[in-house]
């Protein structure tokens, strides 16, 4: 039992020695800069801040720039700020996430909810400030020492009479026993806030030299106090400081801060930026991408990036799923073509710059000969390395030295080797010109004369024998896939899949009749109990054409590298649709530079382009370095969806206040900008919106961040705004935006209430009139018929007469009331519909074409720089070209088909029973005709062209979602230039 406890005892010693977390060495970090040329005010970042709403803020002498991982924007001096100069120093973040804003001249305003108020000036350059816990604002002063604000709003400044004899203080903190502690140029001082009368005590941190500069300040996690002087940094114990680390000695430390995982991250003066961690001292100076090695500011955001502010810009750095092997860790060359892990557990790496032998974290570089170019490698089964190579053959390796050597001289047609497989006592050496077999010193060269589909052979796999299948070698070349096996050749044509020609890697499960192929055209699935091919390409969903790479992870996905980043998708669905039981893939992840890459560009053509290693992990050769990811890590760099605001709003391209606007009556075009505020991947931010008071669902935006409404009718609205990643859920806490439209003088309740009581009384009014009418010729006819017979027979035929006008009376009120249900319906300029009947058209042919099964289009037109027509030849020549467009339509189309004027400038044809590839003939067709259009005899000078955009029915569940869709491809046509058709 004694034993036991001692054992349990050990372990739980040796659990809690563990750190609760792996530190990610420094260069290992994915790492940005910004600078004035992607739009930074000054390359100079004092201070970093983010405040509640998740906006990122910066410091720098000519503003505050507020980031949303897209833009900076600047806010100066100016009325909205109330700042007195540009100058923007320091910030602090109150408790409610709003931010004070202090800088040159002690300007001090305070932000939040996009509201600015303006504090009074102090006079002096503001270097910090911070609230104290009884809620006192003190501020350290450039050339004023330290200074607080009082309840009345006054300051009150100390100096030489309360124990203060600076001028120049840097940095306050308060630590969580209540003392302020002062930064200053000459030592560090401290001073008990809550006390009646303030007095302020120099606290010596080197006897030698108590006048030291202190630039910084911060606590550690236990709360011990950090300070960053000219001499080093030192921990404050409560009772003396010490050192943090010998290495720290003498660095001037401008700048500190202590993130989450308790890691203490450490700007200097000249030395760029370091970090204290388990893993010791770290280094990132200007040679590792630091814009300047003097670093003002340090900041950890709520995604756990990290901020440094220099002197020449802003970088970023932040853990990544993928890190990378490159020439700074010792590689003989970034562009890496082929990577083998060896069954000792090291790893052999292949570039354009010769031959790599990585283990335990340090590479060496194997010298074969100079200018060397490796394409290839394998292991053999006595544990040699095979190593191919662009021009100088084939290298056999053993212990790192070579024992052979297999080129043009001695038996090779060609000395580019791209794959090397090794099969008992045979070696099949691929090269550009055929494939060769080494057996017994003695080579045999099979090219297109013997089967092989091409003699340009990329890679070659060995698939050991199985319960399902003898072993055999695959072949891919340029020009297909090719069996041997049983010393016989066969072909396997890809031509059927979509005119797949290139076959990069294979992939083989044990036991599995199924071998999959890595191709120019996708992933190919060869059932060879079947003899049956099976794509999984673009059709299919898949981000990416050409293939490199194809590995299988321990949690049944697939990842694969291309020219375009490397995707990950689930083996079970890719077997889904390649057994025809789904038609696309349900989710991929695509992954490139945002995500830790170096480079997403992959490199292929040449074996093994990837590895998996035994512990896990994918090794990618790229255009810089080996990229290598870690499936079980995942996990820890899922996206939460990203806090969404809307930023900007403009009624026909005049910018509208965000608290609570009013458009005013005629408002034609209405334009929302919003931003989801992450700062990971913000241009893989998904959007998507509702307009409550139109719309009854979400409408999807993609990664656009506006969104756009025409012609809204008067009234109450809500916009919603919600943001998601693509791997998270959508956003709950939406952003909102109330608005009103106002009415025109026509659209008032009251005034079309007394309109419609006016035409009442008309009608009315005019029926008593009538029958007066009617009822005095009636009088007429009995006092004709006491008369004589003849002039009976007259009145008769003059009352059959006054019947004819009353049926013809009857007749005109029909008419005119169907001209009237005509006008609610039919758009007055062009006589087209209008959008209200295009609508009902639209409900009732989409229903029918989902009944019928029957495909159905929809095309949105939009004139282009219709605006400019108006204001460069006159409304009239605008009405002008819409009247043509229509007449234009109305001969383009079929009978069956629907046409409308959408509104202002908008067109919308609805085709039954066309496919959308016969639409978009149709819409370029019309596009061309409306760009002939001649308008020389009426404007000379004018021509018109116009953007389409279609869509097909059968992508969307609803009409609503097919308008949704034509509008976005409308919108895409736009911005291609216009003047063209988006499908």
């Amino acid at each position: 039992m004694q034993w036991i406890l001692i054992i349990l005892l050990c372990g739980l010693n040796i659990l809690l020695a563990l750190p609760a977390f792996a530190v990610t060495p420094l260069h290992d970090y994915f790492r940005e800069s910004w600078t004035t040329r992607d739009g930074l005010p000054h390359n100079t970042i004092n201070n970093i801040q983010q405040s509640g709403d998740g906006y990122l803020w910066l410091a720098t002498w000519e503003g505050a720039a507020r980031y949303d991982g897209r833009n900076f924007t600047v806010f100066g001096r100016d009325a909205l700020t109330g700042l007195p100069d540009a100058g923007v120093r320091t910030f602090f973040r109150e408790s409610d996430g709003s931010l004070l804003v202090a800088g040159s001249r002690g300007g001090v305003s305070r932000v939040g909810s996009g509201r600015w108020q303006s504090l009074p000036p102090l006079g002096q350059l503001i270097n910090d400030l911070v609230r104290d816990q009884q809620g006192q604002l003190w501020f350290a002063i450039e050339g004023g020492g330290v200074a607080r604000q009082l309840p009345d709003g006054q300051y009150q400044r100390f100096g030489q009479k309360a124990g203060l004899p600076v001028r120049v203080a840097y940095q306050l903190l308060q630590d969580r026993q209540g003392t302020l502690w002062v930064a200053t140029q000459q030592g560090l001082y401290r001073a008990d806030p809550a006390a009646s009368e303030i007095r302020f005590e120099q606290v010596v941190l080197l006897p030698q030299n108590p006048d030291v500069n202190v630039f910084a300040l911060a606590l550690d996690a236990q709360g011990r106090l950090l300070v960053g002087s000219e001499k080093g940094l030192f921990r404050f114990d409560g009772l003396q400081f010490s050192l943090v680390d010998p290495g720290l000695a003498d660095v001037a430390v401008t700048a500190l801060h202590v993130d989450a995982q308790n890691q203490i991250w450490i700007g200097t003066l000249s030395q760029g930026l370091q970090r204290f961690s388990e893993l010791g001292i770290e280094q990132l100076a200007v040679q590792d991408g630091l814009p300047n090695n003097r670093v003002l500011s340090i900041f950890q955001d709520s995604e756990q990036s990290i901020w440094v502010g220099t002197n020449a810009g802003l970088y970023r750095l932040r853990e990544t799923p993928f890190t990378n092997l490159t020439q700074q860790q010792g590689l003989a060359d970034n562009y890496v073509r082929t990577v083998l892990e060896h069954t000792d557990g090291s790893v052999w790496i292949g570039s354009a710059g010769g031959l790599d032998h990585w283990s335990a974290g340090q590479v060496r570089k194997i010298q074969l000969t100079d200018s060397v170019s490796v394409l290839s490698l394998a292991e053999g089964p006595a544990g040699d390395v095979w190593v191919g190579t662009y021009g100088d053959g084939v290298y056999q390796l053993r212990n790192g030295q070579v024992i052979a050597h297999y080129h043009r001289g001695n038996g090779l047609a060609s000395n580019e080797v791209r794959a090397v497989a090794l099969v008992a006592d045979q070696a099949f050496i691929g090269t550009s010109a055929g494939l060769h077999l080494l057996h017994q010193q003695q080579i045999r060269l099979l090219t297109v004369a013997d089967g092989l589909p091409g003699n340009f052979v990329s890679a070659l796999y060995y698939q050991e024998p199985d319960n399902v299948q003898a072993g055999q070698l695959w072949i891919g070349t340029g020009s297909g896939a090719a069996i041997w096996a049983d010393g016989k050749l066969r072909p396997l044509s890809l031509v059927s899949q979509e005119q797949a020609e290139y076959v990069f890697d294979f992939h083989h499960d044990k036991d599995s009749p199924y071998i999959w192929f890595a191709t120019d055209r996708g992933l190919i699935r060869y059932d060879f109990t079947r003899d049956l091919l099976r794509l999984v390409g673009r059709n299919a969903g898949l981000p990416v054409e050409k293939i490199f790479a194809l590995l299988a992870d321990n949690k049944g996905d697939f990842w694969l590298s291309s020219n375009r980043g490397i995707v990950r998708l689930s083996q079970i669905d890719a077997h889904a649709v390649a057994d025809g039981k789904a038609q696309r893939l349900t989710v991929s992840d695509t992954f490139g530079e945002p995500d830790g890459m170096l480079s997403a560009q992959c490199n292929g053509g040449s074996a093994p382009a990837a590895a998996v290693r035994r512990d896990g992990t994918l090794w990618f050769a790229t255009s810089i370095g080996v990229a290598s990811v870690d499936p079980d890590r995942l996990a820890q760099f899922s996206l939460k969806p990203p806090p969404v605001v809307v930023q900007q709003i403009n009624a026909d391209g005049r910018e509208v206040s965000l608290q609570r606007p009013e458009f005013p009556a005629g408002t034609f075009r209405v334009r929302f900008e919003f931003a989801g505020l992450s700062y990971v991947m913000p241009s893989r931010i998904l959007y998507r919106t509702q307009l409550q008071g139109l719309e009854s669902d979400w409408v999807e935006r993609g990664t656009a961040n506006h969104a756009e409404y025409t012609n809204l009718p008067p009234g109450d609205y809500q916009l919603l705004v919600s943001a998601a990643y693509p791997e998270s859920d959508w956003n709950s806490d939406v952003a909102r935006i109330e608005f009103r439209v106002l009415p025109s003088f026509w659209q008032k309740g009251w005034v079309q209430l007394c309109a419609g009581v006016l035409m009442l009384v008309t009608l009315l009014g005019f029926v008593r009139w009538r029958l007066y009418r009617l009822s005095q010729s009636e009088l007429k006819l009995k006092q004709q018929v006491a008369g004589k017979t003849t002039e009976l027979l007259a009145q008769a035929q003059s009352l059959r007469q006054a019947v004819a006008e009353k049926t013809q009376l009857a007749e005109q009120l029909q008419q005119q009331a169907a001209a009237f249900a005509a006008q609610a319906r039919e758009d007055g300029l062009t006589g087209l519909s209008n959008r209200r009947a295009f609508d009902e058209q639209l409900a009732f042919e989409f229903s029918r074409a989902q009944r019928l099964g029957q495909p159905l289009c929809l095309v949105m037109l939009d004139i282009d720089h219709f605006k400019a027509i108006n204001d460069r030849w006159s409304h009239q020549a605008g009405d002008l070209v819409l009247q043509r467009l229509a007449a234009l339509l109305r001969e383009e189309v079929r009978e069956i088909d629907r046409i409308a004027r959408w509104g202002g400038e908008e067109f919308a044809l609805l085709l039954p029973q066309t496919e959308l590839s016969q639409a978009v003939e149709v819409s370029e067709r019309i596009r061309q005709a409306i760009e002939a259009l001649d308008f020389s005899a009426d404007v000379p000078g004018l021509t018109v062209t116009a953007s389409f955009g279609v869509a097909q029915q059968d992508a969307v569940g609803s009409y609503d979602k097919l308008l949704s869709r034509t509008d976005q491809l409308l919108y895409q046509a736009k911005a291609q230039g216009r003047n063209c058709v988006c499908s």
